[in-house]
């Protein structure tokens, strides 16, 4: 039997798969999925980076209201890397941003769950599950904002041993449509 939560999260990600973001901010199309376990998905990641941000201040309000930032990102592998913390420190016009991802593999599933919290709320948000695809990480998950559901899809991907991004992407519309509300730009600290 299927637990709810992965059929939850196959129905939402079956949706947002299907369908198209916005033109100028569609990713790569969802390729065939290579059956492993996924447990050095984010080996690559470990160590320290420079990272500059552009956030969205008001995301799925219409706003065009981005503001940037720029820190530092480590990311420790724990339980011999079948998951890690990152750990992100920047600071902007907007203030400062000082928040964990928390990502755990779940080699039975072949996914990865990732959680994120805040220095300023204390608590994880809803995590998003997801996998490596296309030489990056895909994931998808319910959250809420300003008492809305809706649903997140955050990707990341590695240009080079030392250079990554990764975006994040908010749909009030069950997937119908996406709005891109977060960039991150990664460089592997030297030192």
């Amino acid at each position: 039997m299927i637990s709810r939560k992965r059929l939850a999260f196959a129905v939402a990600a079956t949706i947002a798969a299907a369908q198209p973001l916005a033109a100028e901010e569609t990713p790569t199309p969802v390729p065939a999925i290579v059956h492993r376990d996924g447990a050095h998905d984010f080996d690559s990641e470990f160590g320290r980076w420079t990272i500059h941000t552009r956030r969205l201040m008001h995301p799925l309000a219409g706003a065009n209201d981005w503001v940037s930032y720029d820190g530092t990102k480590v990311v420790t592998p724990i339980w011999g890397g079948k998951a890690n913390i990152a750990e992100v420190k920047e600071d902007g016009a907007a203030g400062h941003l000082q928040f964990i991802a928390l990502r755990l593999n779940d080699p039975a599933a072949r996914q990865w769950n990732l959680n994120f919290a805040s220095a300023g709320v204390g608590t994880f948000s809803a995590p998003l599950y997801g996998e490596r695809r296309d030489g990056g990480n895909d994931f998808i998950g319910p959250d809420t904002i300003n008492g809305r559901s809706i649903l997140v899809r955050f990707i990341t991907r590695a240009k080079d041993a030392d250079h990554a991004s990764s975006k994040q992407y908010f749909s009030d519309d069950g997937g119908r449509s996406w709005e891109l509300n977060w960039i991150n730009n990664y460089t592997r600290a030297k030192g």
